[in-house]
């Protein structure tokens, strides 16, 4: 029988295998294998709650190794499987029979705190042929999203006897634990609703083929126009995540330390908003021990932006390459590491740095160059990847007395039919949205109906559209025509995905590049 640890690097992380030796000598605990502080404190945490749980240290030399040993270790998460292969070299448990992955933090007393990265680890050992998971009870609901039955939660390190011989002797070793009581709400669970935006039909219709086909969203306007609320009621019309998608959001948020205790699969679409002085490391990943950043938290979801152009330029221009691939590859010198990162991205910022320009009555006292700096700190390789783009004006007060729209509700049924559409569309290929369709796919998936082909090309032509822009413009009319059931694109679908992608009213927006 082994004891398995398990070492958060990158999306799947590794196996590490706690070995112990006991050999006569003057009593000391060494731990190799490279480990950080936190591992290397584990040999006081072990003692003392060993001691406090009714077992007995062993008064002898012991060689504690982490292998493989090229690979550091680090975190509290190592204190329980060190505690259980100690107590079974020292044949004061009996084995569990199978080989076990554990992770637990002690506390002196004996007790269990919960640690990230349970469901990665769980991952992993099953993959490695692992059957048999100890884990902390707050974390077991984790757990078993993957494990089932085979996942078994640890409140205190006494328990460990008892469910070593359960384990053995083919008994239930659960029906005795306390059920945990898990979480009321889950992590993304948004109640604003779409009626709240009155007027504004074009706000509101660029939020629902957003929603319908994964597209990137860029909203700019005035300060106070409704931005920052039309962003986020734009979750509440996604669909919520398949299997798939859930268990690697799930995945990513233990990873990365954010997932509530007794929280199981996350199955709401994220919607993560960074602050706009966030670092590098805090939205892309990465830092010292290369953890997911905040676009792999918004996987299968949504990445807000807010004030946009105060961002870090780098940060800024570091979107580029998930925004095409669904993936960030960090690279160090030690090693690259790879996390999912496909989101929704939605930009909101001003028309100009003091926000007045195109405001009715607003004197804007910004010159042409500080207008076309800020912009150009978006830049156009970045604009160029957004579907989207939608002045926001501020509403009239007259529609603001004015009843209530259509609420998340009925248009989120709309994208659900559209997301089938695709669904079934492209079953069979990588992608399940339309925002994903790859270049090689538009002859297959985007045909056109009567003389919207011609319309296409003599639109893009004038407009300059890049293949990128004009490939863009196209996903979204196939979003349209996927919103009313239509088979192919016709002139109104086109004309409308057009719309969508201009800058707006050039008579007020016309500083803007």
């Amino acid at each position: 029988m082994k004891v398995y640890a398990f070492e958060p690097i990158g999306f799947d992380g590794e196996l590490v295998t706690v070995e112990v030796d006991l050999r006569r000598g003057i009593p000391a605990v060494d731990i190799v294998g490279l480990p950080d502080g936190a591992v290397k404190e584990s040999r006081e945490r072990v003692r003392a709650s060993i001691r406090n749980s009714g077992y007995e240290f062993p008064l002898d030399r012991l060689l504690i190794n982490l292998a493989p040993a090229g690979l550091r270790k680090a975190g509290a998460s190592f204190d329980l499987p060190i505690a259980l292969a100690v107590l079974v070299a020292s044949g004061q448990v009996p084995d569990f029979g199978d080989d076990v992955l554990a992770m637990g933090e002690l506390e002196l007393s004996g007790a269990i705190r919960g640690v990230p990265g349970i469901l990665p680890a769980v991952a992993a050992g099953l993959a490695a042929g692992v059957k048999r998971f100890l884990v902390p009870l707050s974390n077991v609901l984790e757990a078993r999203v993957l494990a089932g039955t085979g996942a078994f939660g640890m409140e205190r390190l006494a328990e460990a006897s008892g469910l070593s011989a359960a384990m053995r002797g083919g008994t239930d070793a659960r029906s005795s634990q306390p059920v945990p009581v898990a979480v009321e709400e889950e992590l993304y669970r948004f109640t604003d609703d779409l009626a709240d935006i009155r007027g504004q039909p074009r706000l509101r219709r660029a939020l629902e083929v957003a929603a319908a086909g994964g597209h990137h969203l860029l909203l700019f306007g005035p300060p106070g126009a409704g931005k920052t609320m039309a962003a986020r009621r734009l979750p509440g019309l996604l669909p919520d995540l398949e299997d798939t998608d859930a268990i690697a959001s799930t995945k990513l948020h233990s990873l990365a330390g954010v997932l509530p205790l007794r929280s199981g699969l996350l199955r709401r679409p994220p919607f993560r908003t960074p602050h706009h002085s966030a670092s590098t490391e805090g939205v892309v990943g990465g830092g010292k021990i290369k953890k997911p950043g905040e676009i792999s938290l918004a996987h299968g979801g949504v990445l807000f932006l807010d004030e946009a152009p105060e961002f870090r330029i780098d940060v800024l221009q570091a979107l580029r390459e998930p925004l095409e691939e669904g993936m960030v590859s960090i690279a160090r010198a030690d090693r690259t590491v790879r996390y999912p990162s496909a989101f929704t991205l939605v930009l909101a910022c001003n028309p100009c740095p003091c926000g007045n320009l195109g405001r009715q009555g607003g004197i804007c006292l910004c010159s042409h160059e500080e207008i076309r700096k800020y912009w150009k700190r978006l830049g156009g390789p970045l604009l160029d990847r957004v579907d989207i783009r939608v002045p926001v004006k501020p509403t009239d007060p007259r529609e603001l007395a004015s009843p209530s729209g259509e609420s998340t509700d009925v248009v989120k049924e709309r994208v659900r039919l559209a997301r089938e559409i695709q669904n079934r569309r492209y079953h069979s290929d990588q992608w399940k949205v339309n925002a994903r369709l790859p270049p090689g796919g538009m002859g297959a998936y985007c045909s056109f109906d009567g003389d919207a082909r011609s319309l296409f090309i003599a639109r893009s032509s004038e407009g300059g559209l890049s293949s990128r822009a004009s490939h863009g413009v196209l996903r979204v009319a196939r979003t349209l025509a996927d919103l009313v059931g239509a088979a192919t694109i016709g002139l109104d679908h086109l004309d409308e995905a057009f719309s969508l992608r201009h800058y707006g009213d050039e008579d007020l927006f016309w500083q803007i590049p």
